[in-house]
């Protein structure tokens, strides 16, 4: 691989998760901190926050407290591990599909990763024009650039259009960033950092990879359960044999399989 395809890929992905992944926080701790909740949680257990997160990982679902503003929506944005992260079900309530049987999580800021803060944020929080439209670039740069990216490099082309529009969105959140753009932009590569950066930004990946090496174990391991149990079977058919058919002088046929 290039060294510098490698060291253009280290620079986006430390602006991303140094300067663009605490920005969102800092924002969403904002939001809700200007409407009088105390803490993540206390945000997440508001009704209309709840209610709107719900209908993102939940469809034909009609809530008891709030049917009007129920939504079915077509995508789900809302993944099985980013919602069991913010909400865990009350078992106290079976069969009821709706919002109210859940509770919100005792969830820190700092566990939020980009794609996750940018949804809250969108979906959930008041912003200007200016801000959605940043975050949603930013977002959609960091997944296509870096969490897409399994090769870990960004050619030189690619690079030149992307840090020109990554600045500027980022300038958008936060004007007082630009010392900081600087400073990463003319940073040498840090193996270890960069090594560090790839492993959180291709976190889907790996899992995924884990979830493959699980699934072949559990096929492996069924495959000797079935072959344990078939050697006991045919041992049992021979000895079943031996005993009350050849010590008879009759003939045996029979198929092992």
């Amino acid at each position: 691989m290039d060294v510098e395809d490698r060291r253009r890929y280290f620079i986006i992905a430390s602006v991303v998760l140094e300067i663009v992944q605490p920005l969102l926080r800092f924002r969403l701790e904002n939001d809700y901190r200007s409407k009088g909740q105390g803490s993540l949680q206390a945000f997440l257990t508001t009704q209309p926050v709840i209610h709107i997160l719900f209908h993102l990982r939940h469809r034909n679902a009609y809530c008891c407290k709030d049917k009007i503003n129920c939504r079915n929506n077509s995508k789900l944005p809302l993944i099985y591990c980013q919602w069991d992260l913010l909400y865990t079900e009350n078992s106290g309530q079976p069969g009821h599909n709706c919002h109210c049987k859940f509770i919100a999580n005792q969830v820190q800021l700092y566990e939020l990763d980009i794609t996750l803060a940018s949804l809250i944020l969108l979906k959930c929080c008041h912003l200007g024009a200016a801000e959605e439209n940043a975050v949603r670039n930013l977002r959609r740069f960091k997944n296509e650039y870096l969490s897409h990216n399994i090769e870990g490099k960004i050619t030189e082309t690619e690079y030149k259009s992307l840090w020109t529009d990554l600045t500027y969105f980022v300038l958008q959140l936060d004007p007082n960033k630009q010392d900081d753009l600087i400073r990463i932009e003319n940073r040498p590569i840090d193996e270890g950092l960069c090594s560090r950066y790839s492993t959180d930004l291709l976190n889907i990946h790996k899992k995924l990879n884990e979830m493959d090496t699980q699934i072949q174990e559990i096929g492996s391991a069924v495959q000797e359960l079935l072959s344990y149990h078939r050697n006991i079977r045919n041992e049992a058919i021979c000895q079943y044999c031996k005993k009350n058919l050849i010590g008879q002088g009759q003939p045996v046929y029979y198929e092992l399989s």
